[in-house]
């Protein structure tokens, strides 16, 4: 089990807390919930990037989807985040809240009754870097974490299985395909070997470059046989993945050119 300090090193995993006098109930976007001997304003305090909503709630903005303003004067609004959990906004903090939404995305507009917040669209034509996940879970949150982190345009797509992803991607045509994939092979070694095999057995697929997670007890040789063009032991601390994730991302979409 994380320690407390663990956890705060890796806020993108956390959803909200709900503060229950001098505990707090933490729910991790993954589903997981637990129960800390804390209080609420002892997380407030060290995950500054998170807002308080009302005296029992403290949340990742990051999980919002939409902000509905008080019906009427003098009563709640609320937020609905990802999991379709909705959350009350008191009434002293609206004005407060909304100002802070507004300023994490300024697509917001704080004057309509509900409130979707979209990314901010622009005229101009961006190129971005198609990448594919073979993975799910905290690994899944922590390899957005840091592709936001980069300076580049990207457009992520994920799934828990890849056997069918060779054959979807000669259905679209090459323009469509992803420029980096990466494969998580501790969810499933054998639906992750048959996804390398039949990406790397294609004359024009095998051209797309394939990084594949292994855990510390995996021989990394099989999947170099089967061409793997990386094969990257994976640790189950968080701090240490984040870390190798970072790595990997940054040499991939930036160091490396990556064909179009």
């Amino acid at each position: 089990m994380l320690l407390i300090h663990q956890l705060l090193e890796q806020p993108s995993l956390l959803a909200y807390f709900i503060g229950a006098d001098n505990y707090a109930w933490l729910q991790f976007r993954s589903g997981e919930r637990r129960l800390l001997a804390k209080p609420l304003l002892y997380f407030e305090e060290r995950l500054p990037t998170f807002i308080r909503i009302h005296k029992t709630a403290l949340i990742n903005p990051t999980c919002i989807i939409s902000v509905h303003q008080p019906p009427r004067p003098k009563m709640a609004g609320s937020v609905r985040l990802v999991d379709g959990t909705e959350l009350p906004v008191s009434r002293r903090r609206w004005k407060e809240v909304a100002q802070l939404l507004k300023n994490e995305n300024n697509a917001i507009d704080i004057s309509e009754p509900s409130l979707s917040i979209q990314p901010i669209l622009t005229q101009k034509q961006v190129t971005r870097q198609q990448i594919q996940v073979i993975m799910s879970g905290d690994t899944l949150l922590l390899t957005e974490q840091c592709l936001r982190q980069l300076d580049i345009p990207y457009t992520l797509q994920s799934s828990t299985a890849g056997a069918e992803l060779a054959s979807a991607l000669l259905l679209c045509p090459p323009d469509q395909w992803p420029k980096l994939i990466i494969i998580d092979s501790r969810m499933n070694r054998a639906d992750s070997i048959m996804t390398v095999q039949r990406l790397k057995g294609h004359a024009r697929l095998r051209a797309i470059p394939v990084i594949y997670l292994i855990p510390p007890s995996e021989n990394m040789m099989q999947a170099y046989q089967l061409d793997a063009n990386s094969v990257v032991v994976v640790p189950d601390d968080p701090s240490s993945l984040v870390r190798i994730l970072n790595q990997i991302v940054d040499y991939w979409l930036k160091t490396v050119q990556l064909v179009d």
